[in-house]
């Protein structure tokens, strides 16, 4: 009888603990994935915007390990919050706050807290980024995982495509050089190469021209790239 004891307890154990690295590989595979998709769509949204197809998106690994790192601290603050009544009633309040603010402060970190969107369209998205936060940290409450994975994201979804928006819309600073009679912002970086656009200076705009130069043949050629602060710059229609 003892040995049966044993013997069941033993399984059990070894049940749980297959249970536990299943749900831990799945749990890594989500978020890796999530961060994936999350640095896709921001490269997506910004080489969007000078007119570039998603075809040429060149997702670094930096930006895939910061996507990830804040889904899980997302996750971590989520968890934290929804444990006990205290931090509950604590964190209804402050996380549906804390989380826009600090996302909107790395962007404003990024771009020196200059943007050419109007104030009252900034206030509105942030409002509305609050609000959508507010319904996600209700659902984690009352444990609608499905509902609250949804809304999880089509959040991370808007925010990483507004953010490499916001980030390709509102760049000043330009490597620039001239070929020719023509002058040439570097806009992007596609693999070993750099992705140059003609740019008119006076009226701060790029035509949807490009040109693919090879790092290496930048430095046979002796290119000389000068980090000139020429913009914003929109895209000629």
């Amino acid at each position: 009888m003892l040995s049966t004891w044993f013997g069941k307890r033993e399984l059990n154990d070894v049940s749980v603990v297959r249970r536990f690295e299943l749900s831990e590989g799945l749990g890594l595979g989500a978020v890796t994935g999530l961060g994936y998709f999350a640095a896709y769509l921001s490269e997506s949204a910004y080489k969007a915007y000078f007119g570039l197809p998603s075809l040429y998106a060149d997702i670094s690994l930096n930006a895939i390990v910061l996507a990830m790192s804040c889904i899980v601290v997302v996750g971590l603050l989520f968890w934290v919050f929804t444990q006990h009544d205290h931090l509950r009633r604590t964190g209804q309040y402050l996380l549906p706050v804390l989380l826009p603010l600090s996302v909107g402060f790395m962007l404003g970190l990024k771009l020196d807290f200059r943007v050419e969107q109007s104030l009252l369209l900034i206030v509105f998205y942030l409002l509305l980024f609050i609000l959508f936060m507010a319904a996600l940290f209700i659902l984690a409450v009352y444990k609608q995982w499905v509902s609250a994975g949804a809304l999880f994201i089509v959040i991370m979804m808007s925010v990483s495509s507004a953010s490499g928006y916001l980030v390709a819309s509102n760049q000043v600073e330009y490597l620039v050089v001239r070929k020719g009679n023509a002058t040439y912002a570097v806009v992007d970086v596609y693999k070993e190469s750099l992705v140059l656009m003609p740019v008119d200076l006076k009226k701060r705009t790029v035509k949807p021209e490009y040109l693919f130069v090879d790092h290496k043949t930048e430095i046979q050629s002796a290119m000389q790239l000068q980090k000139k602060r020429i913009g914003p710059l929109t895209l000629e229609q």
